[in-house]
């Protein structure tokens, strides 16, 4: 990672030019360029960068291009340690510079105040400045502190659907930028670089020449070629187990999508065992919400709502025996404590309060256990 050379003290000549870039006023700032003895690319230093500094004061495209040609940058994938929120702008009229320096001041909390020039032309949604950028070699992986820009932005809370889309526009990709790294992401962004990389703009022209060409394909030879599209990309498994931990069961059903129909097997076990995981009150909960699921809503996953309506009567009918075992045995304690863990699921048991009678008629209950039932089926 290239930084740019230190010097931590401002010279004159940098706050001049810090004062012009402030008023974005690009004659005078010509002006003052022209009169210096050096060359301008002088000034920068590690904690002073003039493209930097020029996109965080949001100043025009003009001067941005202007700073760009006349510093004769080598590369534009490099670091600055931007001090720039402890100058003193508490004298500066202009509101519109002030709102932004409070806007860097939170910035400057992340990522240990270092910046790249994509990075803060993305945070300020300069879209000119980041297409501009990125026309001159600024590369949309390149690493700070580790972290590719994406993951800054999204962590500075500054990740927006056009900013994606627009990254996505220019090139960004998932077959660079590992899917795992988007674990953290909200949804709508996992989707939309999935949907971008897998059946992506060349597949889409592959079945439009076909049907241009009025070319046949063979069922066998689509599967095919669906299937390859698929595989381009693995969802790793603790993005399933987010989701289906949070009984966000259609988003676990958009990324089976991706699984590849060969698997389907595999992935059954794959749900059967997590589910089992997520068991974590042993009351058979993760279970029954997520056949629920199958059953009230149409979905690709590979289960059938026959196999998903059995699977909870066997649910409801071993909670039945329980009961009537714990009942018959006259345990209190143990009663209460069952009919609590399975609070979720009491209203699927018994159809009706006579029902609940009719148990206690036919075991000769004590009172303490009349009392229990009343209290959870409220008799």
């Amino acid at each position: 990672m290239k930084i740019m050379k230190t010097n931590d003290i401002l010279s004159e000549k940098q706050k001049l030019i810090l004062e012009l870039l402030k008023r974005n006023n690009i004659d005078k700032l010509k002006d003052f360029i022209n009169s210096l003895e050096t060359p301008l690319y002088f000034l920068n230093s590690t904690n002073f960068d003039l493209l930097t500094l020029a996109l965080s004061l949001n100043c025009t495209f003009y001067i941005i291009k202007l700073i760009y040609n006349r510093c004769n940058y080598k590369t534009l994938n490099y670091v600055v340690k931007d001090i720039y929120h402890l100058y003193d702008m508490s004298n500066h009229k202009d509101e519109t510079i002030v709102n932004y320096q409070n806007s860097l001041k939170v910035l400057m909390d992340s990522n240990n105040n270092v910046k790249s020039p994509l990075l803060v032309s993305l945070e300020f949604s300069d879209f000119q400045s980041v297409e501009f950028l990125i026309n001159k070699g600024a590369d949309m992986y390149f690493k700070i502190n580790g972290k590719y820009i994406l993951e800054i932005l999204r962590e500075e809370n500054l990740l927006t659907m056009r900013k994606l889309n627009f990254l996505l526009k220019n090139g960004f990709s998932l077959k660079k930028f590992k899917i795992e790294r988007l674990s953290n992401f909200e949804f709508k962004y996992i989707k939309k670089c999935l949907e971008n990389f897998v059946f992506d703009i060349n597949f889409i022209k592959y079945l439009l020449n076909l049907y241009k060409n009025k070319a046949g394909i063979s069922k066998r030879k689509f599967n095919h070629k669906v299937n390859n599209e698929i595989n381009k990309i693995e969802i790793p498994m603790e993005l399933y187990l987010k989701y289906l931990d949070r009984k966000d069961y259609k988003k676990v059903e958009y990324l089976y999508k991706y699984y590849g129909t060969e698997k389907t097997r595999s992935f059954k076990d794959f749900i059967i065992f997590y589910l089992n995981y997520f068991d974590r009150n042993f009351n058979k909960k993760s279970f029954y919400d997520f056949f629920n699921f199958i059953i009230n809503n149409e979905n690709t996953f590979p289960f059938s709502k026959e196999y998903a309506i059995n699977e909870n009567e066997t649910i409801i009918i071993n909670k039945k025996l329980k009961i009537v075992e714990l009942i018959k045995n006259n345990n209190n304690l143990k009663l209460e404590i069952f009919l609590k863990n399975n609070n979720y699921i009491l209203h699927c048991l018994y159809s009706s309060k006579s029902e609940i009678l009719n148990l206690i008629n036919e075991y000769n209950v004590s009172s303490d256990i009349v009392d229990i039932l009343r209290k959870y089926f409220l008799i």
